[in-house]
């Protein structure tokens, strides 16, 4: 019998890649987009490719700051509470991936920016 409620409890079905140091870089992931965002759209005139995003940006710096992260922070904080279930998994690793790849976008804009 022991032996049966061993089993049941045992690891779930799939691996718990994700971890809450995943968490720690997607919050740097999310503040790198916030400053670059911002330091592109103030001195560089680029403007925010998100249709979210691009109306709060062009009202004031502030209220695009209170937009981005009352969309982002709530999430993380959902994702890093319930990452030990599958669908927080998944989402963390969706919500990895676009940052990585708005953080690539980033990194582009500012190679061209400094390359002229």
């Amino acid at each position: 019998m022991s032996s049966i409620i061993t089993n049941m409890t045992a690891a779930p079905l799939y691996a718990k890649f994700f971890k809450r140091r995943h968490s720690k870089l997607l919050l740097i992931l999310v503040s790198l987009d916030l400053l670059a965002t911002m330091v592109w759209f103030c001195f560089f005139d680029i403007a925010e490719l998100n249709p979210i995003l691009s109306g709060p940006i062009e009202k004031s710096l502030l209220n695009f700051v209170v937009t981005k992260l009352m969309l982002s922070l709530p999430s993380i904080y959902l994702l890093n509470k319930f990452l030990h279930k599958k669908v927080s998994q998944i989402g963390m690793g969706l919500l990895l991936c676009a940052y990585i790849s708005v953080s690539i976008a980033h990194y582009y804009i500012f190679v061209k920016v400094i390359t002229g």
